[in-house]
C-alpha cells in the first residue's frame, strides 16, 4: 500500500496540476491579505495578533483547492485513459482507490501547509513593514493551520469519493458547484426547513473553519465532514470495483 500511495503522489507531482493550484492559491494569498491590511474600515487597528487574522484568509479556499485534486486526481484518470494501465499494473481496484483515498487528503494538507506558511511568511513581511513585530506563538494561529489542514485532509477525501462515483471529471466538477450553488437551497426550501442547511455537506465545511452564527460546532461540524466524506469515499470504491472501466 506504501508503494501505491507514494506512485500516487509521484504522478501528482509530475503534472501542472499542483503547481497550477499551488500558483493561484498563493496569488489569493497576497491579495487577501493585502486587502485586509489597506481596509480596515470598521476593523480593529494593526496589532502583533493581527497574524491569524491574515493567515486565515485564504483557509476556506484551501478546503475547495483540495476537493479539486481529489476530484480531478480520481477522474482524470478516466478522462485521459490511463486508468487502464493503472488497473494492468495494479489489478487490485480496491487497493489502489485506497491509495488515492490516502494520497490526495495528503496532497491537499500539503498543498495548505505550504500556502499557509507562505501567506504567514506575507502577513509577517507586511506588518513589520508597517513597525508591527507578529507574534508566531499564538495559540489562535496553531489553531487556524490546524483547522485548515484537518479541513484540506477531509475534502481531498471527498474529492476522491466524488470522482469514484461521477468519473466524467466535468460532470463531477459541474455537479459539486451546482450541488453547492442550487441544490442544497432547493432542498431547504421544498422541504422547507431552514435549520436542514447545517446538515449539508457545505454547511459541515462552513462549521469546520468558522463555527457559530447558527452552524454546528467545530467538532461537529468535523465529524459531519467525515462521515460525508467517508460515505461516498466507501460507495465510489464500491462503484470503481464493480464497474466496467471502459
Amino acid at each position: 500500500m506504501i508503494r501505491l500511495v507514494r506512485a500516487e503522489l509521484t504522478k501528482l507531482a509530475s503534472t501542472r496540476l499542483v503547481y497550477g493550484t499551488a500558483a493561484v492559491m498563493a496569488a489569493f494569498a497576497v491579495l487577501t491579505v493585502a486587502a485586509n491590511i489597506s481596509d480596515r474600515q470598521g476593523a480593529p487597528p494593526l496589532s502583533a495578533d493581527s497574524l491569524p487574522m491574515l493567515v486565515g484568509g485564504p483557509v476556506t479556499l484551501l478546503s475547495g483547492a483540495a476537493l479539486l485534486l481529489g476530484i480531478l486526481g480520481m477522474a482524470g484518470e478516466f478522462r485521459h485513459h490511463t486508468i487502464t494501465q493503472t488497473f494492468l499494473v495494479t489489478p487490485d481496484r480496491g487497493r489502489v482507490v485506497a491509495a488515492k483515498l490516502v494520497a490526495y487528503p495528503l496532497a491537499g494538507i500539503g498543498l495548505a501547509l505550504t500556502i499557509l506558511t507562505f501567506t504567514a511568511a506575507v502577513a509577517a513581511g507586511r506588518l513589520a513593514a508597517k513597525g508591527i513585530t507578529p507574534s508566531l506563538l499564538d495559540a489562535r494561529l496553531a489553531r487556524i493551520v490546524g483547522v485548515a489542514l484537518l479541513g484540506a485532509g477531509l475534502c481531498g477525501l471527498l474529492g476522491v469519493g466524488v470522482g469514484a462515483l461521477v468519473r466524467n471529471q466535468v460532470a463531477a466538477l459541474v455537479g459539486v458547484l451546482v450541488w453547492v450553488a442550487v441544490v442544497e437551497g432547493l432542498l431547504m426550501t421544498l422541504l422547507n426547513d431552514p435549520g436542514l442547511g447545517r446538515w449539508l455537506p457545505s454547511a459541515a465545511a462552513a462549521a469546520l473553519t468558522n463555527p457559530g452564527g447558527g452552524q454546528l460546532s467545530r467538532l461537529a461540524g468535523t465529524l459531519l465532514l467525515a462521515g460525508y466524506a467517508l460515505a461516498l469515499a466507501l460507495a465510489g470504491t464500491r462503484l470503481v470495483v464493480r464497474r466496467d472501466i471502459t
